[in-house]
């Protein structure tokens, strides 16, 4: 998952006697009339903690922060050499070298050379807004500023060196290698999208999967899971799940799968996936456990599986050939722990569901952690399978 940098904003009138970088048609003739249309935007504040600096009347920008504020991503490629990377552009640059080449090939002109300062690479201002038509301006009381809004645009992330990135408007996804200019693999339907962001995994050379979460609603408590399968670039499977977190639980992030076959949770059906799209087993657990909610699945071993409700939050064990299931918590906690955990309401702030967080596997035996807070308990429990 990312960190993103939330903008201040500063008043325009503050910044009359700026140093105006925004595109124009003496700089970047096609990016003109995208500068025209910016100049109406509201202006918002970088938080920088290295600031940019001038040398030869030339501003100059920490390139890992800026990138960070404006969703670009940076990938290294060599000594010195880095790609930057847009869901619609990717150059290449090197430091000391006052050239950038984007993923067609073409030779960007910059005004100096990036270089390193202190351990920080800094690249001229002009490259962001050439390359990726994104309008800065600066002056030293107001700092770094721009019309660029990290409300919309997308939630990024990498996987090694390819890129995804999702709409924050309408859920398409975007994908493609460092250097190259990402390619639509397809459009997740997420409803009431909010806060978005996404990870990714690796399951072959082809195939990859995508989590993206979105929080949404006020004050932010309905969360919502999607998973999509990914082939040649092209999404080929999606599942989905929805809770509303009243508790404020941190809920464990779903398995990847279990012997190349992708686990995919949607709803309360949990599928393993084969990398194709074509699935393997379904495990109904709406009806294995008599509860009816979305799951999480937070662990697939050979002997078992793992899965919680979202509401009651407490942990069922699955036998792999999905004929039972088991609730945990009963079975190892003492008499004060299950009742508290019987007693206080799950859409009430603080309810922390069983306490047990998977630890790990050995000869027939689970080991789990259980941790309430409430009653000042914190250790590690053992649980023999019961199948």
């Amino acid at each position: 998952m990312n960190t993103r940098k939330w903008m201040k904003a500063a008043g325009t009138a503050s910044l009359a006697a700026t140093l105006l970088l925004t595109a124009s048609a003496a700089t970047v003739p096609s990016h003109a009339a995208a500068a025209a249309s910016e100049a109406k935007a509201a202006w918002s504040t970088i938080d920088l903690k290295n600031q940019p600096f001038t040398k030869n009347k030339v501003l100059y920008v920490p390139l890992k922060e800026i990138s960070e504020s404006l969703q670009l991503q940076l990938t290294v490629v060599g000594k010195n050499q880095m790609y930057i990377n847009s869901p619609k552009e990717s150059v290449r640059i090197k430091v000391g070298q006052a050239r950038a080449v984007n993923a067609k090939g073409s030779v960007l002109k910059l005004e100096a050379a990036p270089v390193i300062k202190k351990g920080v690479t800094y690249v001229p201002a002009s490259l962001i807004t050439k390359a990726f038509a994104i309008p800065l301006r600066y002056d030293a009381k107001s700092g770094l500023a721009t019309t660029f809004n990290p409300g919309t645009g997308y939630a990024y992330t990498a996987k090694g060196s390819m890129l995804f990135w999702v709409n924050r408007e309408n859920g398409t996804l975007y994908m493609g290698k460092a250097g190259t200019v990402p390619v639509k693999a397809g459009k997740v339907s997420i409803e009431n999208i909010d806060i978005l962001e996404i990870d990714a995994h690796k399951v072959n050379g082809n195939t990859y999967v995508a989590d993206i979460y979105n929080t949404y609603g006020e004050p932010h408590i309905h969360e919502a899971r999607y998973r999509v399968l990914i082939r040649d670039q092209k999404i080929i499977k999606t599942a989905a799940t929805q809770n509303a977190n009243f508790a404020g639980i941190n809920y464990e992030p779903n398995v990847t799968g279990y012997k190349g076959n992708i686990a995919m949770m949607n709803g309360s059906k949990l599928e393993l996936v084969h990398p194709t799209g074509k699935t393997v087993k379904t495990y109904d657990l709406a009806a294995l456990t008599g509860v009816k909610d979305d799951f999480t699945v937070e662990a697939i071993e050979q002997d078992f599986l793992l899965v919680r409700p979202y509401t009651k939050a407490t942990l069922y064990i699955v036998n792999p050939t999905g004929t039972k299931a088991e609730l945990i918590y009963p079975e190892i906690l003492d008499e004060e722990s299950i009742k508290a955990i019987g007693e206080m309401p799950p859409n009430e702030v603080g309810f922390i569901g069983d306490g047990l967080t998977f630890v790990g596997y050995k000869s027939g035996k689970l080991t789990l952690q259980y941790e309430n807070p409430f009653l000042d308990i914190k250790k590690n429990l053992t649980y023999a399978l019961p199948f």
